[in-house]
């Protein structure tokens, strides 16, 4: 399994997502808490993962940005805005995320890395996993693709105003959890 292209994001959506998420960067950005992205900026958009606690806190309620991101992906619990010149290097996504991601790329990158050791979306056992064999993908601005977010993946060389989201739908480990902060802050 490689990268599955969903489709392309429209220009004039582009930059009309673009200029949105400028807008409120300077209120929203933070910096990221990963190892493997030092210095990163971005920020959760409906819940985030507390990687330092493992568990889901509340995030930021964006109904444009939300409405945008659940076309790509209808069934996303939380994602993520990422902004700037800063990757991340190769990593699996944390317990939180079920096996499906979706890729939301914004800006320019030199490469989109991806290590398909898993080559469905869910667990295999070691006979029938691939050997490792990281591949780099030419990801250009506007394209959405969907990966396994348990397979080794990174982001090379992002310009210095790249905009990207991820998504995913939370884990059956963590679904409870979710219910129970969606619980916590519903109004009724």
């Amino acid at each position: 399994m490689t990268l599955r292209k969903l489709g392309t994001v429209e220009p004039a959506e582009m930059a009309d997502i673009i200029a949105h998420l400028n807008k409120h960067k300077d209120q929203r950005l933070r910096s990221d808490v990963s190892s493997y992205a030092k210095g990163r900026q971005r920020y959760w958009l409906q819940y985030e993962w507390d990687l330092k606690n493992r568990n889901l806190t509340t995030g930021t309620y964006d109904p444009k940005l939300w409405e945008f991101c659940k076309k790509w992906m209808p069934d996303a619990d939380l994602g993520l805005a990422i902004y700037g010149p800063i990757g991340i290097s190769p990593h699996r996504d944390d317990s939180y995320a079920d096996w499906r991601g979706v890729a939301i790329n914004l800006g320019k990158i030199k490469s989109w890395s991806y290590d398909c050791q898993y080559p469905e979306y869910r667990w295999s056992s070691n006979d029938r996993c691939n050997p490792p064999n990281p591949t780099n993908y030419s990801v250009p601005p506007g394209t959405v693709f969907e990966f396994n977010t348990k397979n080794p993946h990174g982001v090379n060389e992002p310009t210095e105003n790249r905009w990207a989201i991820n998504l995913w739908k939370v884990s059956n480990k963590f679904r409870a959890d979710l219910d129970l902060v969606k619980k916590l802050n519903d109004p009724e």
